[in-house]
């Protein structure tokens, strides 16, 4: 004689836990950007979000595993996003990107930010994970640019792409941050004449060799 199977109860089908709120997720970014302009990195506290936020800790805990992850999440809402362009040609790709990207520096609270996130990086094993993942999101659209570059044979297929964006990106940097003086599109064209410059003679004597991973 078999045994009738009894069918779940609704309540075991059900995932446990409730869903995130997608109303609490923005409130507590809307929060953690507030006070990373306000304070600074080093005045990013989970404690100073939850605040802010008027939550506990624990809500903030349970989407977003430490302050590292928090911080870098609102790093990436403070206005140094990439844009894809596409002009064409890789010269004028660099420049319009560059362009972005200087404006920003000077224009959105991130570049503000900027040099606090650096100097924390230079002791702090933990910023510096949030740092380089923050410099990784933001050379996607670039590299794109730049690979376009090489596919039309307007760059050297071992050119070294990654070396190319440390060399203009680093360049953009210095002069916003530490000079003070604006990287306008005169320089930007400059500087990436220069660098195009260099990768072809390279590339004539044998390329960089394949620096960019």
């Amino acid at each position: 004689m078999s045994v009738p199977v009894s069918e779940p109860a609704p309540a075991l089908l059900r995932k446990p836990g409730r869903p995130r709120d997608a109303r609490a997720d923005a409130t507590i970014l809307e929060a953690a950007v507030a006070v990373l302009a306000e304070r600074g990195p080093s005045g990013f506290t989970v404690d100073a979000v939850a605040a802010r936020a008027g939550c506990g800790k624990a809500t903030i805990y349970r989407r977003w595993t430490s302050r590292a992850e928090l911080l870098l999440d609102t790093a990436r809402r403070m206005g140094l996003e990439s844009v894809p362009v596409d002009t064409g040609s890789v010269r004028g790709d660099m420049v319009a990107s560059l362009g972005h990207f200087a404006s920003s520096l000077r224009e959105r609270p991130a570049g503000r930010i900027l040099p606090a996130v650096i100097a924390e990086a230079a002791a702090s094993p933990e910023m510096r994970e949030v740092l380089a993942a923050f410099v990784r999101d933001r050379r996607g659209h670039p590299r794109e640019a730049l690979a376009r570059g090489v596919a039309r044979g307007e760059l050297a297929p071992d050119a070294g792409l990654d070396l190319v964006l440390d060399i203009v990106g680093g360049a953009v940097l210095y002069r916003e941050l530490v000079m003070s003086e604006p990287a306008d599109e005169a320089y930007l064209t400059r500087l990436v004449d220069a660098v195009l410059s260099g990768v072809s003679a390279r590339a004539e004597d044998g390329g960089f060799g394949d620096v960019s991973g």
